[in-house]
Order: C-alpha cells, then sequence, then structure tokens
C-alpha cells in the first residue's frame, strides 16, 4: 500500500497580490486542491515543511493534506509543481483528491542502482525515462520503481517494459513499454535517448503561478 506523507496546510483567502507577496515572505506557498464534484479550495503550504517533503519523499504520488481546522485530512496526488525557472523554488503546488477505491494515474519515479558496478570497466550511465506512468487504485500506488543495474554491460539497456516484472498487483504502466530506462555504452560513444524521453515527459516547470 502505498504510503502518504502527511503536509499541513491551511485554507488560503483569496485577495490582493500584495497579500499573496507578503504570505510568501513569510514562508508561505500557494497551492490548490481540485477534487470531482467540489469547488477548487486555495491553501497555504508552509515552505520549509513542503521543501523537506519533497525532498524526503519527491513531489509524486499520494499526499496527506491535514488542513488548521479540519477533522479529516484530505487524502491528495501532486498533478503539478510550479517552480521558479532560475532558483528552483515552488511556487505553487496542485493537488487532486481522490476516491480510495476509483482508479487513478500517476507518474512514479525510477530510483537507479548499482551504476557503480555496471561502469566499473569504463561503460558509460545513459539516462533515460526518469518516470513513468501508472494506472491504480490510491491504495496501491508505488512509491517508486527501482532498477538495479550492476549486471549490465557494455550494450545492454532496461527499457519500460522490464519494470513490468516488479509491478505490484493491480498495477498498469501507461506509454511505451520500448522507452529506454538506462543503457550502458561504449566509451566515447553518445546517445540521443534523453530527446525521446523528453517528447514522452510532461513539463513540470514554469515560472508564473496560478494565483
Amino acid at each position: 500500500m502505498a504510503f502518504a506523507p502527511t503536509i499541513e496546510a491551511k485554507k488560503r483567502e483569496l485577495r490582493s497580490k500584495g497579500y499573496l507577496r507578503e504570505m510568501r515572505r513569510m514562508k508561505w506557498i500557494p497551492g490548490v486542491v481540485y477534487g470531482k464534484g467540489s469547488e477548487p479550495l486555495p491553501i497555504f503550504l508552509p515552505e520549509h515543511k513542503l521543501s523537506r517533503l519533497f525532498i524526503t519523499h519527491g513531489s509524486r504520488g499520494l499526499f496527506s493534506i491535514e488542513l488548521e481546522g479540519e477533522q479529516t485530512p484530505l487524502v491528495a496526488l501532486v498533478r503539478e509543481v510550479q517552480k521558479n525557472a532560475l532558483s528552483g523554488n515552488v511556487l505553487h503546488v496542485d493537488f487532486l483528491t481522490v476516491r480510495m477505491d476509483e482508479k487513478v494515474t500517476a507518474m512514479v519515479g525510477i530510483h537507479i542502482i548499482g551504476e557503480e558496478e555496471a561502469t566499473k570497466d569504463g561503460g558509460i550511465l545513459q539516462m533515460g525515462a526518469k518516470e513513468v506512468e501508472v494506472s491504480c487504485l490510491p491504495q496501491d500506488l508505488p512509491e517508486q520503481f527501482t532498477c538495479d543495474v550492476s549486471s549490465l554491460q557494455v550494450g545492454d539497456k532496461i527499457t519500460v517494459a522490464d519494470l513490468h516484472l516488479q509491478l505490484p498487483a493491480g498495477v498498469e504502466i501507461l506509454g511505451d513499454g520500448e522507452s529506454v530506462v538506462v543503457s550502458i555504452l561504449a566509451p566515447g560513444r553518445g546517445t540521443d535517448i534523453e530527446e525521446e524521453v523528453q517528447e514522452e515527459q510532461p513539463g513540470e516547470e514554469t515560472e508564473t503561478p496560478e494565483e
């Protein structure tokens, strides 16, 4: 079952841009929680805690949002994280509430291990897809996929289709199974894998958040 880390939040009153700038100076990040059949809920998130949470758990997957003054937390997926293009600081976060009995689509990150073994003979590790889209019930959402490349030789590769070997029950990977996750190149060679991946991956960062 997917672990849903908790983040505290408080409801955001829709006031002037001056109010929004002041709250940002006080280290509060604006966000919006969307949900089927409900009005969008503007919120503020504590910058330090949110940044620490994203570093520890990533900015994908399920989160439990504890709203100030509310007893029942909201279980939601991060749908979009808007960042400053230069500093990388989070500017705005969009969440989508989910029902535990309805399937969702979400991006799951890919964690690579065994790089030192794979490159000890001079091979070059070429990264491809960094995440894949899956469909499943919220409680079955994987935290990440792990790719062990320690046994790969020059010329070997791992594709998205290979990730099916570690799929939990009820989880389906969407998209092109031939997309390369990682490959080992001979020294002095290059590849355009990243160009192929960029065509498939949705952009996450923008400079101007919706307010």
